[in-house]
């Protein structure tokens, strides 16, 4: 019984290092977009609107359908993904989610600069929007992973709890948040870094990261099968 649980939870796309791993990923793709494609986030749909109202104020009207179609492609992601919702109950089929995006990251690092940014930020919106759809909750902890001001007030609530009550679970439940927080900025900073190096093509991690990681988890899927099949003959 212990080791099927734990077989259970080894291919468990809820874990919570899939969840740092993504908030990574979502802060990396962010810093990405905001100094390579035009000043726009994907993941951080906050700052696009204080963005928007202030170019609009402004007169600065360059960006702002990139902003907008970002905007609405992020919250189309989220409902496209709502629909379909039962459809990605099964762990399989929920690791599927990010394939959208592994491509267009790939697809986007092909891109030179002379695309116009609303064929390229738009679509990583949508994706983003399917990813933080799909993954929201780690043993019964809800999060965020593309956008960290829940995060903030969770970890914060969680800290506070804990010094009220002294439950432990407060304070597990504050070190993921903290995690979480840590893996979001860690990912822009890794992204500012390498944009130096590899400017448009620095998107292409994310991409690579992404297919490792579903890739791993497509072999233990495929290995537990097949031992499954065999313990069955």
């Amino acid at each position: 019984m212990i080791n099927s649980v734990k077989r259970k939870r080894e291919f468990h796309s809820r874990s919570k290092f899939f969840a740092c791993l993504l908030t990574f990923c979502a802060g990396f793709i962010d810093a990405y977009t905001f100094i390579e494609r035009g000043g726009t986030l994907v993941a951080g749909q906050t700052g696009n609107v204080v963005f928007l109202s202030v170019e609009l104020i402004h007169h600065e009207t360059g960006e702002i359908e990139v902003k907008l179609a970002t905007m609405l492609a992020f919250m189309l992601g989220i409902f496209v993904l709502t629909i379909f919702k039962n459809n990605f109950e099964n762990s399989l089929w929920r690791l599927s989610s990010i394939l959208p995006l592994i491509l267009v990251c790939g697809l986007t690092g092909f891109l030179p600069v002379t695309v116009s940014n609303l064929f390229i930020v738009p679509p990583i919106g949508f994706c983003m929007g399917l990813v933080a759809t799909a993954f929201g909750e780690v043993d019964g902890i809800v999060y965020n992973n593309s956008f960290m001001t829940g995060n903030i007030k969770k970890t914060m609530v969680a800290f506070g709890t804990y010094v009220r009550t002294k439950e432990k679970t407060c304070l597990a439940e504050g070190i993921f948040f903290v995690a979480l927080l840590g893996s979001f900025v860690t990912g822009a900073i890794v992204s500012t870094y390498l944009i130096q190096f590899y400017l448009l093509k620095t998107i292409w991690l994310v991409a690579i990261i992404l297919l490792a990681f579903l890739t791993f988890r497509m072999v233990q899927y495929i290995r537990r099968r097949l031992i499954k099949t065999a313990t069955q003959l």
